[in-house]
């Protein structure tokens, strides 16, 4: 007990940090998706879910949510994979691995504008690091549009992809070292190939590992507007532009306070669904 006020003491200053950064923006966030709000008028009247309706009739967000949903399922198929495989090549006795360990966690110490900054050199049909190859190798004469409108969506997750998996790749490499190299032996015994080995040995014991990281995943791609705005501006036209480019556009744009709100809102309800699922599919006890 007589810790107890030392306790508070430390704990109180985090609390009302957290207050402030965090859940007053939340709480006024929805407070305006509950009203009529704008940058012109200013909160104006008491609208209650109408904002939340108008959502489900308004068809750039159906448009938006399909490119959410693409590249959010694109990235974290390619996090799973990407970051398994490096996981498991790092796992190995390979020459110089500590070295590689530190090539490998370049990306992730980019920012997300600095990786789309990125991608756009690498990628533009006018000045990109690709089309440079291809006009001096005369393969195109006129540059390659890579950024298209079909496949605009999955560089953007590519390199999302990039940016993030290497992270993912080490919090699988730490369950990774901690299996009994017996049990592979015995697995080896029983004539197990290595796929049945990565089945029923390796995959139970980076289960955990995995479900983090497709959470994460899930969580900063479904979130992220850096990506579509710095690499493709959303485009061509809206090809590219995901739920959260969509409300960052109603909200700042066109200064649609109430509406932008009622979007981002219903956004993180189906993240959270999303990541319920995660733990309800691979955190559950067999």
């Amino acid at each position: 007990m007589a810790d107890t006020p030392t306790g508070l003491a430390l704990v109180l200053p985090l609390i009302i940090l957290e207050f402030v950064v965090a859940l007053y923006p939340m709480g006024y966030s929805f407070w305006l998706s509950i009203h009529n709000a704008g940058l012109i008028g200013g909160i104006q009247q008491y609208v209650g879910l109408a904002n939340y309706a108008k959502v489900f009739t308004d068809p750039f967000v159906v448009d938006a949510t399909m490119v959410s949903l693409r590249f959010v399922a694109e990235v974290v198929a390619l996090v799973f994979f990407i970051g398994m495989g490096l996981a498991l090549l790092l796992n190995e006795p390979l020459p110089g691995r500590s070295f590689l360990k530190v090539i490998i966690i370049i990306p992730w110490a980019l920012s997300e504008f600095a990786m789309a900054i990125a991608g756009r050199f690498f990628l533009d049909s006018g000045y990109g690091f690709l089309n440079s190859i291809l006009l001096d190798l005369h393969l195109e004469k006129y540059g390659f549009l890579f950024l298209d409108q079909q496949n605009s969506v999955e560089w953007m997750s590519i390199f999302y992809a990039w940016n993030f998996a290497p992270i993912g790749a080490f919090f699988i490499l730490s369950s990774l070292q901690t299996i009994p190299e017996d049990l592979y032996k015995a697995a080896k015994m029983d004539g197990a190939s290595i796929f049945s080995r990565f089945r029923k040995v390796t995959f139970p014991y980076v289960r955990y590992s995995v479900l983090i990281t497709l959470v994460l995943a899930t969580i900063q791609a479904a979130g992220s507007v850096v990506t579509a705005f710095t690499l493709t501006g959303g485009g061509p036209g809206n090809a590219s532009e995901p739920i959260t480019l969509y409300a960052f556009t109603v909200f700042f744009d066109e200064g649609n306070y109430g509406y932008g709100s009622a979007i981002s809102w219903l956004t993180l309800a189906c993240i959270a669904v999303a990541t319920t699922s995660y733990f309800l599919l691979l955190a559950r006890r067999k």
